[in-house]
């Protein structure tokens, strides 16, 4: 194949010139495949890495070890602008080498223009034949090697970025920065990258740093490549190149920029979409619902309450075996932005766990996928459970989901009032088309599924709890699903892996908010934790629906549906994630956490903040809907006094 020509060259400086920092994102590749360059927008900071390949060990070369130095690049792919250039080594031609040089400047120079600085940052693994045999390969310090000029601007930001670097862990080991002042800054054979480019270097809104990192992801004694620990790397990188890049850009007078990318990359929008159309194909809840609930009650009731129900469940509506082989088939580990990467990842493997817990419905392995998506009460919980239960007065009404006298809606009723609260978010915002279906193959309650609430034949609502299932169930749920959808990532509106806590622990705020979080309601939560310890501690169905009896105020049919609720499929923890997701929300808001921002979609409490960072970045957009009860002045002064720091014994005060 022939080398690059000096035009090709002289093009992809001009538009890197013309191009780099604009509205759009810039991308293109190199001549003849020998690299790329990306740029999001106006970074301040340049990330470059030229050369992957290492001298080969006594001449036999080694497979994993090529691997590695491949593969080494991706220390800087998560940077909003990067430069790959790693088909250009010592041996490339003159005007290769050169014309990645004039890049870099023109690339530099285009930057500093528009975000008002410039940090080159070029980075490079040194990858040695062997090991230090004094040092165990596999208890090895992440180390770093700064190079940077004399100018005070650079040492502002190498100082930041050492720092930054001074505390990445990588496997428990605390990582060594040592930080060279030097002229020669370039990996070894090859010339400094803005030697090439007259003047750039003389320019102060322009400097160029460098970073050696060991290589901790190759152990070369067993020829073994770590790629997770590579990533883990890469990771951790991002905020530390980001601190380096921010003093800079102080130290010369520049505008503070947002870090991180503004769009969504081309090959996360696809693994987004799939994960998206993978979901919709298997629906969870309904997969695992039995679908002859109210014949199981009869059947139990027969008994004496001692004979544990034959659950029925609907017939798998998809190919588990082509469902995961494409779920696995979609390139997450090239997602290069590290927080939109960490998100999708969750979620896949959430979502493989969930296609075997379908497949494993009434088997041991179905309560083990349960156990890891959900995981189990813990002690803490259970106690709050107790004494949430405590807490009820006798004559509270809570024994039944109706008390003595009290008006029902049914489920026909219920479907008019939930149309009606529809009604007002579709006035609000255009994309909002969600309707309410009535359907007989789900037991007696609500449900949300793909944004449509779906409500059972048998429906029957205690006429106070109206208001407040339809702020759970559409001012929640329905909610964040259209705000989901609003969203570049769909991700948003199916849900992020462990979404679910939060999501019912927004729900049943939401049902405090408006003034219909009952007693009866309160003891239904702390029922079904108590419920899922006796399912983690290996009880029967009988033994649960016992222990319920006896600790509880419940009628027959009030424990017998919460022991179903947990035993179905085969064990199902996800219901003790009501109390918890509330327990946890509370804490979330007495310690300043923002309430609004959770409404962006379907996220989870852990990854709240991943979530408002993108949005921060751009990535993400503001959410259109607001839950009703936002123009309620009653419901604010409670979230106000939430905000305070209420526990759940307070709710119910």
């Amino acid at each position: 194949m022939s080398g690059p020509r000096e035009h090709d060259w002289d093009t992809l400086a001009r538009r890197a010139r013309e191009g780099a920092g604009e509205a759009e994102p810039l991308t293109f590749d190199l001549p003849d495949h020998s690299g790329r360059l990306f740029v999001d927008h106006a970074a301040p900071a340049l990330a470059v890495h030229r050369c992957h390949t290492a001298p080969e060990a006594s001449g036999d070369p080694s497979k994993n070890r090529a691997l590695a130095c491949s593969e080494a690049h991706r220390l800087v792919t998560s940077q909003p602008a990067y430069l790959l250039a790693s088909g250009v080594s010592a041996e490339a031609s003159g005007t290769a080498a050169e014309g990645v040089c004039a890049l870099t400047a023109a690339t530099a120079e285009a930057l500093a223009e528009r975000a008002g600085a410039a940090l080159v940052v070029e980075v490079w693994t040194p990858i040695d034949a062997t090991d230090d045999d004094d040092v165990d390969p596999f208890d090895r310090r992440p180390g770093f090697t700064l190079y940077l000029p004399e100018a005070p601007e650079a040492q502002a930001a190498g100082a930041a970025l050492a720092d930054a670097l001074s505390g990445i862990e990588i496997a428990g080991q605390g990582a060594d920065v040592t930080c060279i002042t030097t002229d020669a800054i370039a990996p070894p054979g090859l010339a400094p990258l803005l030697d090439c480019a007259p003047g750039a270097r003389g320019r102060s809104r322009v400097a160029l740093l460098g970073l050696a990192v060991d290589a901790v992801f190759l152990n070369t004694r067993e020829d073994e490549f770590y790629p997770r620990v590579l990533d883990a790397l890469r990771d951790a990188l991002a905020p530390a190149l980001e601190a380096g890049a921010t003093a800079f850009a102080s130290a010369v007078g520049a505008p503070e920029a947002p870090s991180g990318r503004r769009h969504l990359e081309l090959l996360a929008e696809r693994v987004d979409r799939g994960l998206s159309r993978l979901t919709r194909q298997y629906g969870f809840l309904l997969q695992v619902t039995p679908v002859n609930s109210r014949e199981a009650w009869t059947d139990f009731s027969e008994s004496g309450c001692d004979s544990a129900p034959e659950l029925l469940y609907r017939p798998l509506t998809f190919d588990p075996d082509a469902l995961r082989r494409d779920l696995f088939a979609l390139p997450v580990e090239s997602v290069e932005d590290p927080v939109v990467a960490r998100l999708l990842r969750e979620k896949r493997d959430e979502m493989a766990t969930q296609v075997q817990m379908i497949l494993d419905r009434e088997t041991p392995g179905f309560l083990a996928g349960s156990l890891k998506i959900y995981g189990a009460p813990d002690d803490a919980l259970v106690a709050l459970a107790r004494d949430v239960l405590a807490a009820i007065p006798e004559a509270s009404g809570a024994r039944g989901r109706v008390a003595a006298g009290e008006e029902v809606v049914g489920a026909t009723a219920f479907a008019a009032a939930a149309d009606g609260e529809l009604e007002h978010y579709r006035a609000q915002f255009d994309g909002f088309s969600s309707s309410v279906e009535i359907r007989s193959d789900i037991p007696g309650s609500l449900m949300v599924s793909q944004g449509q609430l779906l409500i059972g034949a048998g429906a029957s609502v205690p006429a106070p709890r109206v208001q407040a299932l339809l702020a759970h169930e559409v001012g929640t749920h329905v909610l964040t699903y259209y705000n989901g959808c609003a969203q570049p990532l769909r991700l948003l509106r199916h849900g992020m892996a462990g979404y679910e806590s939060l999501q019912e622990g927004l729900a049943v705020l939401a049902e405090w908010l408006v003034g219909g979080l009952t007693p009866a309601r309160m003891q239904t939560l702390a029922a079904r934790v108590l419920t899922a310890r006796c399912l983690a501690s290996g009880a029967t169905f009988i033994e649960a629906f016992r222990h319920l009896k006896e600790n509880t105020a419940l009628t027959d049919r009030g424990a017998f549906g919460i022991t179903l609720r947990v035993y179905r499929g085969g064990g199902l923890t996800k219901d003790m994630i009501y109390l918890r997701g509330l327990r946890d929300l509370l804490a979330y808001l007495g310690n300043g956490g923002a309430y609004w921002p959770l409404f962006i979609g379907k996220v989870s409490l852990a990854r709240a903040a991943d979530a408002e960072a993108l949005r921060a970045r751009g990535v993400l957009h503001d959410a259109p809907l607001r839950p009703r009860y936002a123009e309620d002045a009653d419901a604010l002064a409670r979230l106000d006094r939430a905000r305070s720091g209420l526990t759940v014994l307070d709710l119910m005060a």
